[in-house]
């Protein structure tokens, strides 16, 4: 159906009009009338709104509506005031039997004031209570089990548990569109005033607060499942409610009523199943993040410089970037010119380069081989192989290297030293003497024995 088939298509008008907060703040009296007053007398609503605003009705710019001549005082504007709302299809007025006026409302005009008046006035009390309402609902009906008992509570339950959802992801929207307020917000003390009188009495002590302790879903959560799966497993009590059911003329065949009553019943327990995890737990995520974000604004907002001085930092600073300095110049110098400074300190004094003595290092010379010192060297490399690594040394060094062993591994030998290490490899070369008494065996590997390269040997004594 058609909204505007309902509602009147300018009943918005005096929403968008130039003295909507007057209109608007007349529609509130209007729905304070309605709650107080069984019959709503015009006079009577007249009266109201004149004690409840008369210095906006007297501030009001009625310049640009069709208010009549007797319409100017105070009684007039507040009768032109009821006679807008008429017009506009918010009210409608009929004349009694004690020839009285009064006031009648229809119902969307009721339900939409009340919505508006919900938006605007955060109630004292919480009243997000969905999950011990439905745990409540369905203890009592299944302590004696009647058909329209456990029907009704059934019911009540699945629309419980839809409130419940919706009101879940209203929070979570909610806490988002907190936090792009938070980016625009530049002053401490509007950040303070959305977070701490807003947030926290919309948000967290209405709904966050009473989901964690008393309307707490993990408290009343297995209750509920345990109360509803008792429920599936009795044959009797489900014959019982397709019955009731279709006595009530829900749907047209019992199978059909059995299947709406088994769905209702699964579609609880599903939903509190996963209400933690998909979306409990990511709305506390996102309520940390929310709350780390007030604090790093608030932290921000009050170190930051907003004097004189913090002000043309923060232009220097845009000033000193290379890509926007042209048009940041440009743009400032609209407002004010500005002049380039030099000046000179002790830093920019020229310091005179002193000068370092260098000795003079001469260099070596080296004088050109002669046969003579060839011989020489020759002659000094051969003494040096018949004293200290002669053959007989040698063979004494793998003798101690066998130590009462028949084989030993180059990997094993302990090189402390070069002349260790010159030991070894002319153990090698003189295993094949015809006096050795050892033989070696190699496998073209090497290892490393601490800073020294050595192939992978076996020594073997001969028997």
């Amino acid at each position: 159906m058609d909204l505007y088939e309902i509602v009147p298509e300018n009943l918005f008008s005096v929403l968008v009009s130039k003295n909507k907060r007057l209109y608007i703040n007349s529609l509130f009296v209007l729905l304070d009338a309605f709650k107080m007053h069984l019959q709503i007398s015009k006079d009577g609503l007249i009266s109201m709104l004149i004690a409840s605003l008369e210095n906006d009705i007297v501030s009001a710019d009625f310049s640009d509506e069709d208010i009549l001549e007797n319409e100017y005082s105070l009684s007039g504007r507040a009768h032109f005031i009821v006679r807008k709302l008429k017009m506009n299809g918010w009210i409608t007025i009929e004349t009694e039997s004690d020839f009285n006026d009064y006031v009648t409302l229809p119902n969307y005009s009721i339900k939409i004031i009340q919505i508006l008046y919900d938006i605007t006035h955060i109630p004292e009390q919480e009243s997000f209570t969905y999950v011990y309402s439905t745990y409540s609902s369905l203890k009592t009906a299944n302590e004696n089990k009647e058909p329209f008992e456990v029907y009704a509570a059934l019911n009540d339950s699945v629309i419980r548990t839809e409130q419940l959802v919706e009101s879940l992801k209203s929070v979570y929207h909610s806490i988002t569109a907190y936090n792009q307020q938070l980016l625009d917000l530049i002053n401490v003390n509007t950040v303070l005033t959305l977070h701490y009188d807003r947030f926290r009495q919309e948000i967290a002590e209405k709904i966050l607060r009473p989901l964690k302790i008393r309307d707490s879903v993990p408290k009343y959560k297995h209750p509920i499942e345990m109360i509803l799966k008792s429920w599936l497993v009795d044959d009797d009590l489900l014959d019982a409610l397709s019955a009731y059911s279709l006595h009530n003329r829900k749907f047209n065949s019992i199978e059909q009523c059995f299947e709406d009553i088994q769905k209702k019943i699964y579609y609880i327990i599903d939903t509190y199943d996963r209400l933690e995890r998909d979306y409990i737990n990511i709305i506390d995520s996102k309520n940390r993040a929310y709350t780390r974000a007030t604090t790093q604004k608030i932290d921000y907002l009050l170190n930051s410089d907003q004097s004189v001085k913090g002000n043309l930092i923060s232009i220097m600073k845009s000033i000193s970037n290379e890509e926007t300095v042209e048009s940041t110049l440009n743009m400032i110098q609209e407002s004010f010119e500005l002049y380039e400074l030099n000046y000179m300190s002790e830093e920019s004094l020229y310091d005179r380069r002193k000068s370092v003595r260098h000795e003079h290092i001469y260099d070596v010379e080296i004088e050109e081989e002669t046969a003579e010192l060839s011989v020489k060297a020759r002659a000094t490399a051969i003494k040096l192989l018949n004293s200290k690594y002669s053959k007989k040394n040698v063979r004494a060094f793998v003798d101690k290297l066998f130590d009462g062993k028949t084989e030993i591994r180059s990997s094993e030998v302990d090189v402390k030293d070069d002349d260790d290490y010159i030991m070894t490899m002319l153990a090698v070369a003189y295993a094949q003497d015809h006096g050795s008494n050892y033989t070696v065996e190699t496998n073209g590997k090497s290892t490393k024995i601490g800073r020294y390269g050595i192939p992978d040997i076996v020594f073997r004594k001969k028997v």
